[in-house]
């Protein structure tokens, strides 16, 4: 399955998306970095058929976040595997700030910006490309961040816990 694929994919199948927590500027207009409660969802292993061989499975890891009020999907994270390697496809909510992209940070550290790769009804997709060193630093970690901001100019960070990431990825390795 070609990244492109993937992507559209992860935009099918994760819910539709709403703009709702994105109403948090100060009135002044100030940016200001919002706080949301969210919900997870945890580390999930999603296989599907290969279109080549359709006895075999692609499988990927799955991490999403949701408000706690009305489980409006705030972010999600997706690691692929591909031919070259592992891809990490994070996807925010429309209306976000195209121009400035997704900031990843792991255990506040190894800051990474995504630049966005396509939006959608449901979503705009930034990629990242891991090499075998940056998934070993990861499955190290603890705690991977993504930032972003959204169409008010407030910042909207979520934290993803890296509990289970391990099992997660070791099972979608059995595949």
């Amino acid at each position: 399955m070609t990244l492109y694929s993937r992507v559209l994919f992860v935009g099918l199948i994760l819910a539709p998306l709403n703009g709702a927590f994105a109403q948090a500027a100060n009135n002044d207009g100030a940016s200001r970095t919002q706080s949301i409660q969210t919900a997870e969802t945890g580390w999930q292993v999603i296989c599907r058929p290969q279109q080549a061989d359709r006895a075999k499975l692609d499988c990927s890891m799955v991490y999403e976040t949701f408000t706690t009020n009305d489980r409006v999907r705030v972010a999600a994270v997706e690691i692929v595997k591909g031919e070259k390697g592992r891809t990490i496809i994070v996807s925010v909510p429309v209306g976000v700030s195209l121009k400035d992209g997704i900031e990843l940070m792991l255990d506040g550290a190894n800051r990474q910006v995504l630049g966005f790769a396509s939006c959608q009804s449901n979503g705009c997709f930034a990629t990242l490309d891991l090499d075998a060193k940056l998934v070993d630093t990861i499955r190290k970690g603890k705690n991977l961040s993504a930032s972003f901001n959204d169409g008010q100019g407030s910042k909207v960070k979520v934290d993803i816990s890296l509990v289970g990431f391990n099992a997660a990825f070791l099972k979608s390795e059995d595949k």
